[in-house]
């Protein structure tokens, strides 16, 4: 992804957290003029991040703290200057970043510490792991974009700043998205005979990026182009057979198929669109009171629909899985996946109607795109 790029600053923004903007350079690349310019354009504190443990490691400790979010470190000084010129931070900058300890900096200084920590993923992080993204050692200088009126977290600000001085805007939240496809692994597999087949084997993952159990279910040999089916949980549906909707039909219908033709069940933990087991009864409430199920889940404070197939798209990206026959009635699972890589043949699969849940699949035809066959209607 990122081979070949020009060496000059990129713009880390946080769309979804902090609403924040910083300027950021790799510490190997940065001099005195990438220093000035951060600290004229940038405004805010000019920090170097990199991982906690290369700091500790060093001598460097943390800043006492009473709740803070940013993991802060001692500020140092190198050499014998006050510290605050632009070529006196870069040299500082150059010596922690190549691995000197605390016993050859003067503190406190000038140059903030910051130590990126793997359960947090900020400006920090995401610093640290784009400086070894783009081939450098794992420190990243970082500056908050202030506006001119001395403001942060002002995006408009950072799109035409952005435009002004070509620089690439880079989210937060793609980094973690590429972070967590390198620290993805298959931790466990076993097998798992069931009442649909005695040869399926169950997969577990070690999963950073949403910190949720999600399973496969393997039946191998399976074809080139594998039946796939990428299950949300539902407990109501899937564990009690709530008439309510009809997740319970599909997982069994899906469970046959893949046992008859060989395939992959992927079980995601994002129970009722996303939204929690809880979330979703209070939702059954709202429909008992009139209200679909979209309109429900908007009440509650959700978008319609909350989930998330990234975690779907790193499973079979570790099983191999480059091209599917998908098992779904869901357009939108088809066009996630599309967005990873993932060649999808859709085979549509159905669960059964019911007085009980007509209501909730006409408001997944109507609202949301879903390609189901109700009684009376062509598909």
């Amino acid at each position: 992804m990122w081979e070949g790029r020009e060496l000059k600053p990129f713009i880390l923004i946080d769309s979804e957290r902090e609403l924040e903007g910083d300027l950021f350079i790799p510490a190997q690349v940065c001099d005195e003029k990438v220093i000035n310019f951060f600290l004229k354009e940038g405004r805010g504190l000019l920090c170097l991040a990199t991982d906690e443990e290369n700091l500790l490691g060093k001598g460097f400790f943390r800043l006492p703290n009473n709740g803070a979010k940013t993991n802060f470190f001692i500020p140092v000084d190198y050499g014998k200057g006050t510290g605050i010129s632009a070529v006196e931070r870069c040299r500082t900058i150059k010596k922690v970043s190549e691995g000197v300890d605390i016993s050859h900096f003067f503190y406190p200084g000038h140059v903030f510490l910051l130590g990126a920590k793997e359960e947090r993923w900020g400006h920090t992080e995401a610093a640290t792991f784009l400086s070894k993204k783009l081939g450098f050692s794992p420190y990243g200088v970082i500056i908050e974009m202030l506006n001119n009126d001395g403001n942060s977290h002002d995006f408009k600000y950072i799109m035409a700043f952005s435009k002004k001085y070509n620089l690439e805007i880079v989210d937060i939240k793609d980094l973690y998205k590429e972070y967590n496809k390198e620290v993805f692994q298959i931790e466990t597999k076993v097998k798992l005979p069931t009442k649909f087949d005695e040869n399926f084997e169950i997969y577990t993952f070690k999963n950073n990026y949403d910190k949720k159990e999600h399973v496969a279910i393997v039946k191998r040999p399976f074809f080139d182009i594998p039946f796939v089916r990428i299950h949300s949980e539902c407990a109501t549906g899937d564990i009690f057979h709530s008439l309510r909707c009809d997740c319970g039909d599909q997982l069994e219908k899906s469970l046959k198929i893949i046992s008859k033709n060989g395939g992959i069940l992927i079980y995601l933990r994002q129970e009722g669109r996303g939204i929690g087991l809880n979330n979703k009864i209070k939702s059954y409430e709202l429909q008992d009171r009139g209200f679909d199920t979209v309109d429900a889940n908007l009440i509650l404070g959700f978008r319609e629909d909350e989930r998330d197939y990234y975690i779907a798209y790193l499973i079979l990206e570790k099983l191999g899985v480059k091209r599917i026959k998908l098992l779904t009635n869901n357009p939108r699972k088809e066009i996630e996946l599309e967005k990873y890589g993932i060649k999808v043949e859709t085979v549509s699969i159905y669960g059964n109607i019911n007085k009980y849940n007509e209501k909730y699949l006409k408001t997944k035809v109507n609202k949301m795109g879903h390609k189901i066959k109700l009684k009376g209607e062509k598909v």
